[in-house]
């Protein structure tokens, strides 16, 4: 099959029909292909392709790079976009995924649903390699997929050359006669991915002439073991995020690190180490079912509270903080703590005559607190009231508390002191604590 037949199929297979593409052009050898690929393809029938090329000013020749890509799409009417982008030459992650990121965010704001990129099997299998040699798991070794959804936008990536090599697309435009430029930062053993094209690749074609095409089938195998390892991950409670991960019936150390790590995914966390994994699912998952397990990571925490665990991302939470009250109908908490809402009632809530005392304010639990919930009985301390109500230790801390000078008057969730509760038939006030991401509480 030629390239231009391989073109139409993959398109056929993988695009809607009449759906607009983008090509992203950096005037290389690869995209300068790709482009005249789907122009030829377009011409066939309702698609329209246009191109966008990002300007990252990183090299001297940059500048010339985008003047030759605006005369090739001249030549042929494609419709072409420069955008000029700042990289982050400081970038902790380097200046390559500094790069990668900026140019990915050029790609996430076009308006055309796919955005079509020119990796191919070379591509692919020395992505697989170095990720191999930097030791990541299946999802890495997995690579690049054809079709892909891009984080921060409408559109998808599309990479249709995958399966073909270099050496294939070299001579599709040799024979076209096509023009391309050379990055001169592609002749720098400095970057991994050059010493592995320029040093290493030579010797493996000589000794394994197919090897691209080996680890390329090697890193399919991998996608379709991380899918299964997925929905084996839904089988085990791991779903969306916000949803706590259930520890029932999860006996083995391979399947709780399984359910942890899509856990941690499915809710944008970094992934630890494979041994700071293990050693977060040991004390999440080995914990007595009354023991306060709680990890610290990437900003978030980890906490075991009976038979589940659940993500806390309001660290800040657990500082101490105070807001005055003044008889508001809404009070604002402030920091991500949510509000807090007074709705007039008759014999419920907060009675009315008790508002009139001075300094109401909110504040944290800090321990020790003590309440009246009934009349008849005595006060009671607010921990054992948590712990009977099964509001988990780690949600505890956040609760906001409403004091009367120096006296517990309302905890949410829990109830009023029977000294401020509203007598049947008089006026009060229903107080209820909203917060982002739970249910509310009253």
């Amino acid at each position: 099959m030629g390239l231009a037949a391989h073109i139409a199929a993959r398109v056929a297979a993988s695009l809607p029909p009449e759906a607009p593409l983008c090509v992203g052009f950096s005037g290389g050898l690869d995209s300068v292909v790709l482009l005249d690929l789907l122009h030829r393809h377009a011409r066939t029938g309702a698609r329209s392709v246009s191109a966008v090329h990002v300007h990252h000013g990183l090299s001297p020749n940059a500048d010339q790079w985008a003047e030759f890509c605006a005369r090739f799409c001249a030549e042929r009417a494609i419709a072409l976009a420069v955008e000029r982008v700042n990289v982050d030459r400081q970038s902790p992650d380097g200046l390559e995924a500094a790069a990668r990121a900026a140019r990915y965010a050029v790609f996430a704001a076009r308006r055309e649903p796919i955005v079509a990129l020119a990796h191919h099997l070379d591509d692919q299998a020395e992505t697989v390699v170095l990720q191999l040699l930097r030791g990541t798991g299946l999802k890495g070794i997995a690579a690049m997929p054809e079709l892909r959804a891009l984080p921060g936008g409408a559109c998808r990536l599309f990479r249709p050359l995958l399966a073909i090599a270099r050496a294939e697309l070299a001579a599709y435009a040799q024979a076209r006669r096509l023009e391309w430029i050379e990055d001169e930062s592609n002749a720098s053993l400095g970057h991994d991915r050059n010493y592995l094209r320029h040093q290493v690749a030579p010797l493996l074609d000589a000794r394994f002439p197919g090897w691209r095409v080996a680890v390329e089938r090697f890193s399919r195998h991998a996608a379709s073991a991380e899918n299964l390892l997925g929905e084996l991950a839904g089988i085990d409670g791991v779903h969306q995020a916000g949803d706590a991960l259930r520890i029932a019936n999860l006996a083995s150390e391979e399947r709780r690190a399984n359910a942890l790590r899509a856990f941690l995914a499915v809710n944008g966390v970094a992934m630890p180490s494979e041994a700071r994994l293990a050693e977060m699912a040991r004390q999440l998952f080995d914990a007595r079912r009354d023991a306060r397990v709680r990890i610290e990571h990437d900003g978030i925490r980890l906490v075991r509270h009976r038979d589940a665990i659940h993500l806390d991302r309001d660290l800040g939470a657990h500082d101490a903080w105070r807001v005055d009250w003044h008889g508001e109908s809404d009070v604002e908490l402030g920091a991500g703590r949510g509000c807090v809402h007074f709705e007039p009632a008759t014999g419920d809530g907060l009675s009315a005559a008790a508002l009139r005392m001075p300094d109401w304010y909110f504040m944290p639990r800090a321990g020790g607190e003590r309440i009246r919930l009934d009349p008849a009985r005595p006060r009671r301390t607010l921990k054992n009231l948590l712990q009977e109500r099964a509001i988990p230790a780690w949600d505890r801390e956040k609760l906001p508390l409403l004091f009367n000078d120096d006296r517990l008057v309302w905890v949410p969730g829990v109830g009023i002191d029977a000294e401020y509760a509203c007598a049947a038939g008089d006026p009060g006030f229903r107080p209820c604590w909203r917060v982002a991401g739970r249910a509310p509480l009253c």
